[in-house]
């Protein structure tokens, strides 16, 4: 013996059990290899009256506009696409849950019925009955049943911020369509003015024909002029009809007030003059595809935990009770009997298998991490773009509005010159094509205003209640 007392199995067993529960133990949490962006104080093109406050989650209400609240709250309860993101988030939810009972005993209980024919001389056959049940729990030592819970909530987790990602998208999506419609609108009742004062024009130019102050080429240039804006007229209904389509689509049918309050021609809602970003910290809190990947990151990294411990021993207790008997009438006292212990499990040879399990789970977790670094450095440069856009597009309405008046009173101008014999045609003809090009201009930059300042709102990643 050497000397030394000969450890029994069972002493041995307990021991090994022991070091291998200490090694599962040690196990160190995940670390990744990339390094994150730093995340800046302020974002860089916001001025500090637009970080002292929070952006107002019903963003799109501060462009008062009735029509457009009744759109957007009726597109957030009836949408398809945030309906289906919401039946996933249910599922997902369920799917946790699952996870979570495996923590809890399994077992059930069962009846049965076997008629058994053994060969030979003579040849016997016999029946068997059985009516119990059986239950098993494993004891989670190591942590790994916890582990996929924890990675099936977390899942639970993105699929609540893709639903409110969602609603976000379904929002700005929505409040755009509306602008977009009505600066369609707009540049329809510009174009539609135009026409008509283009068809007087070529009205008088016609009597200045007759008269004959004036050639057939004047009279051509100005039916060419007529017919061009009517063409632009044709465009534009098009894609006013396309509008109303997309937002019949967006609200699931709007209710039959709200369409026909579509076809009726309204203003243009202007953003507000001052409005919030925060800070980009309080972004990470508030903008659902961050919160998504933060989410999806913490469940690949809980699947590291749970590769790092799936190979080692698992403890279950394992029980079994019922009658046996060869026939019904024999289900009495003494055909009960009942079986319950420990038992462990260790797939040793698995170790091979899960070590590349363990390595698929880390490059997993550092790729969500990689996203989830990206999506806070994009969600950041999103707004820092939207900002840029929203003060670019103010100035150039501003600019703009200043360009109609003046093409305004030179087409003006022109036409009484020219019925007054002072200009030629074609300064009326340029003159007015100018007011209709500068009209047209500055209906579409107050649409681009209007889509900078929803654009700014889900970059912001407001929309939904926390």
């Amino acid at each position: 013996m050497n000397g030394k007392a000969a450890m029994n199995p069972s002493a041995f067993a307990a021991s090994l059990f022991a070091a291998l529960l200490l090694a599962g133990c040690s196990h160190s949490a995940f670390e990744p290899q990339a390094t994150a962006t730093p995340l800046p104080e302020t974002f860089a093109r916001a001025g500090g009256a637009q970080v002292s406050a929070q952006p107002d989650a019903q963003w799109w209400r501060a462009l008062n506009d009735p029509v457009l609240d009744a759109l957007v709250d009726r597109a957030l309860s009836a949408n398809r696409d945030l309906l289906a993101a919401e039946a996933e988030l249910k599922r997902a939810r369920a799917l946790a849950g699952v996870e979570r009972w495996n923590l809890a005993p399994f077992g059930g209980l069962g009846f049965g019925y076997s008629r058994d024919r053994v060969a030979g001389s003579p040849v016997v056959t016999s029946d068997a009955w059985s009516l119990g049940g059986e239950a098993s729990w494993e004891v989670d030592l190591f942590g790994r049943i916890r582990a996929g819970a924890r990675a099936a909530e977390a899942d639970a987790a993105a699929a609540g911020e893709a639903a409110r990602g969602v609603r976000v998208a379904i929002a700005a999506e929505t409040a755009a369509t509306y602008v977009s419609l009505r600066g369609a609108q707009a540049r329809l009742a510009a174009a539609e003015t135009n026409a008509r004062s283009q068809a007087d024009t070529l009205k008088l130019t016609q009597a200045l024909e007759a008269a004959g102050r004036a050639n057939r080429l004047d009279v051509a240039r100005a039916l060419e002029q007529l017919k061009t804006t009517e063409s632009a007229i044709s465009s534009l209904r098009a894609q006013i009809a396309a509008d109303i389509d997309a937002l019949d689509v967006l609200t699931a049918r709007a209710p039959e007030e709200l369409h026909a309050r579509l076809n009726e021609v309204a203003a243009l809602p202007a953003p507000p003059t001052t409005w919030t970003v925060g800070d980009p910290e309080s972004l990470l809190r508030r903008r659902p595809d961050i919160r998504r990947a933060e989410a999806q990151l913490n469940a690949a990294t809980a699947r590291v935990r749970e590769a790092q411990v799936d190979w080692w021993p698992r403890l279950s207790f394992v029980g079994t009770a019922g009658w046996f008997a060869s026939s019904l009438s024999g289900f009495g006292g003494d055909a009960f009997s009942y079986s319950i212990g420990p038992r462990i499990d260790w797939p040793a040879l698995d170790f091979r298998r899960n070590q590349l399990r363990l390595e698929a789970a880390k490059w997993g977790a550092e790729a969500e991490f990689l996203r989830y670094d990206k999506a806070v450095l994009s969600g950041v440069r999103e707004v820092d773009t939207a900002v840029a856009a929203l003060v670019a597009s103010t100035r150039t309405v501003a600019d703009l509005e200043a360009a109609a008046a003046a093409a305004r009173e030179a087409a003006q101008l022109s036409r009484v010159r020219y019925r007054e014999g002072i200009d030629d045609f074609l300064t009326v003809l340029d003159a007015e094509r100018r007011l209709a090009d500068a009209e047209d201009r500055l209906a579409v930059a107050r649409t681009r205003h209007g889509l900078a300042y929803v654009q700014l709102g889900r970059a912001l990643g407001v929309g939904w209640s926390a």
